[in-house]
């Protein structure tokens, strides 16, 4: 489901889903799910967006501002099953992303955190992007981890 297994000796560091447009199925950009205190925790406080043309403000760690009608909508559903439309994969989490632009993404604070294990955490679920009623993208959250050249530094 998620590609090779992962060497258990790398260090985590967070969860990370790609996103692809729902209707070109072209990248879009990614988040990375983290705890930057703990780079190794189970669980993730922050939630960083990064794309080529950045759907967020600059880099913030304030908690995520109550939604408004040019926001973004990040949802986690509770299936990871791609074939199947967004409408019949559950809710599992919402929140929202500043629509501002910005030219190295953004950070920012989740309100609560999220857990960062298969099953009853957010690893294999499908996330998805919307504003207002259009999809603007989806995918599935996998396990993040520093490649070896990085791993030691």
């Amino acid at each position: 489901m998620c590609g090779e297994e992962t060497p258990s000796n790398l260090p985590r560091v967070g969860a990370r889903v790609d996103f692809y447009s729902s209707s070109t199925r072209q990248p879009l950009g990614n988040l990375l799910f983290h705890n930057p205190s703990i780079p190794s925790s189970s669980s993730a406080t922050h939630v960083r967006f990064s794309s080529p043309s950045s759907a967020c403000s600059s880099r913030s760690s304030s908690p995520i501002p109550e939604y408004r009608d040019d926001d973004v909508l990040v949802s986690i559903h509770v299936s990871g099953d791609m074939s199947k439309p967004i409408r019949e994969s559950g809710l599992l989490q919402q929140f929202t992303l500043p629509s501002t632009s910005g030219e190295d993404g953004c950070e920012v604070a989740l309100r609560e955190e999220l857990s960062l294990v298969v099953g009853i955490g957010i690893i294999g679920r499908r996330v998805s992007m919307t504003k207002g009623d259009e999809v603007l993208a989806d995918g599935i959250i996998g396990f993040n981890t520093l490649p070896d050249s990085m791993a030691c530094l």
